[in-house]
């Protein structure tokens, strides 16, 4: 009696689909991470946003008070690059990404 032999078949009919699952692993994990730090960016920027409206309501009062608001401009000067640039980096890179194109600035 022959033996029969049991053979793995895999996508792409050899063995190259199970050669990319890590690689295909890595790039998911490599998305979500970007689109992490994408929603990090958008909530900082709102948060900057409601900041600087914050200072300006309250400054006459807070002149008043005796406050000074050296704390809250080096957040806001760090804040808005930090967050609009990453936010242009990833419109750029979706951009890339669904038109299959190399996008530059300047």
């Amino acid at each position: 009696m022959k033996r029969r032999q049991t053979v793995v078949y895999s996508p792409g009919g050899c063995g190259c689909g199970l050669l990319l699952l890590p690689v295909i692993a890595v790039s998911i994990g490599v998305m979500f991470a970007l689109a992490g730090l994408a929603a990090a960016a958008l909530v900082l920027l709102i948060v900057a946003i409601g900041v600087t409206i914050w200072l300006c309501r309250n400054r006459e009062q807070r002149r008043a008070d005796g406050n000074t608001n050296a704390g809250w401009v080096v957040f806001l000067i760090i804040a808005y690059p930090l967050s609009i640039s990453y936010l242009a980096f990833f419109i750029l890179l979706l951009i890339s990404t669904f038109t299959g194109e190399s996008v530059t600035v300047g």
